[in-house]
Order: structure tokens, then sequence, then C-alpha cells
């Protein structure tokens, strides 16, 4: 049985990135990942519509609404919370796996 890898994701103000972000996570031949967002911007709705989005299209991405931006330890810290696999990673806002 393969792990599961969690992927953490502090997503915050924007999407500028997070299209090529998620579209980078579902291009991978490794299929066994979850990635756990934890939204600093529940007020984005831009963002939130692009979350919504990839949430609908695959279930293996799960976003977390916090009630405020807690920071980029904060955020990263709300998303491990949601982890239930075996290894973790954190990408930031920007970054393409």
């Amino acid at each position: 049985m393969q792990p599961t890898v969690e992927i953490l994701l502090a997503a915050y103000n924007g999407e500028r990135f997070l299209r090529e972000q998620l579209d980078s996570l579902l291009a991978q031949t490794y299929s066994n990942w979850e990635l756990c967002i934890a939204n600093g911007s529940p007020e984005d709705k831009k963002m939130q519509a692009v979350l919504d989005q990839y949430t609908n299209k695959d279930s293996r991405i799960r976003v977390k609404i916090l009630d405020q931006n807690l920071g980029i330890a904060g955020n990263t810290n709300a998303a491990l919370e949601m982890t239930q696999g075996e290894y973790a990673g954190i990408l930031d806002h920007d970054d393409l796996l």
C-alpha cells in the first residue's frame, strides 16, 4: 500500500498562483496525496470560487475556511490539523509541485 502524502497550503489573498498550483498537484503521477488548504481570506470571493471549483473536481482537495487570517504559521497549523496521512509537506502560496 502506498503511503498518503499530505500537502499543506496556507492560502491567503488572491488566486494569482492558486490555479497553477492546484493544476500542478493534479498532474502528479503519484496519486495517493491529499491537499489540506487553510484559507485565511474568507472575504476573497474569487479565491473561494476557485477553491470550490477544485474541491468539486477532486475529493483529495479539502478546504477549511478560517474566521480570520492567522498568519503563515497559524494558517499552516490549521492545515496541519486537517491531515490524516502518514507524511506531510508544505507548499507556499506561490509554489508548484
